[in-house]
C-alpha cells in the first residue's frame, strides 16, 4: 500500500475513533468479514470476543471499540 492510501486509511480510522469516543453508548456492533473464525481480546476490558464465522456480529464494549478498529477484518456496523 502506498503512503497516500495509508494516510487515507489512518484519517478514516481516526475519524471513526473520534466518533466512538464521543458517543455515550456502552456498546458498539462490529461485524467480522474474514473467511475463518476470529477470537480477540478487548485491550481495555479483557473481554473475549468470538466471531464464529464470516458475517458474525458482536457487541463490543465502548472501552474496547477504538482498539477493535485496528483488528483486521473487523468493521463497525454503522447505525
Amino acid at each position: 500500500m502506498c503512503c497516500g492510501k495509508k494516510r487515507a486509511t489512518l484519517a478514516a480510522t481516526t475519524g471513526t475513533a473520534q466518533r466512538l469516543l464521543g458517543h455515550d453508548t456502552t456498546h458498539f456492533a462490529f461485524r467480522y468479514i474474514g473467511d475463518t473464525a476470529l477470537t480477540t481480546v478487548g485491550m481495555n476490558t479483557g473481554k473475549i470476543y468470538r466471531f464464529a464465522s464470516k458475517g458474525a456480529v458482536q457487541m463490543v464494549h465502548s472501552k474496547d471499540a477504538v482498539t477493535m478498529l485496528e483488528v483486521p477484518n473487523l468493521v463497525q456496523v454503522e447505525d
